[in-house]
C-alpha cells in the first residue's frame, strides 16, 4: 500500500502546474521507501529508486530553479 500511496499523493496538487508530480525529501520520503521523489522519476524514469535521492541532490544544485520550483508533498515535513 505504501508504494499505491506514495504515487497517488505525489500528483495531487499538481493540476494547474506545469509538472508532472510532487517531490518530498527528509523522514518522509524515507518512511515511504524514497517513492516520494516522484519529480525526479517521471523526469528520469530509468534512474533506480534507490538513486533518486542523489538525483535530486544534483538537480537541486545544478540546475538553476529546480529547487525552488518544487512542490512538496507536506511542507512542514520537508527535510531540506
Amino acid at each position: 500500500m505504501t508504494a499505491f500511496f506514495a504515487a497517488w499523493i505525489t500528483h495531487q496538487g499538481t493540476k494547474n502546474t506545469c509538472q508532472a508530480a510532487r517531490s518530498q525529501r527528509g523522514v518522509l520520503a524515507k518512511a515511504a521507501y524514497l517513492m516520494l521523489f516522484h519529480r525526479e522519476h517521471h523526469l528520469f524514469p530509468k534512474v533506480p529508486v534507490c538513486r533518486l535521492p542523489e538525483l535530486a541532490a544534483r538537480l537541486d544544485t545544478q540546475v538553476p530553479g529546480y529547487a525552488a520550483s518544487r512542490l512538496p508533498v507536506l511542507t512542514w515535513l520537508n527535510g531540506d
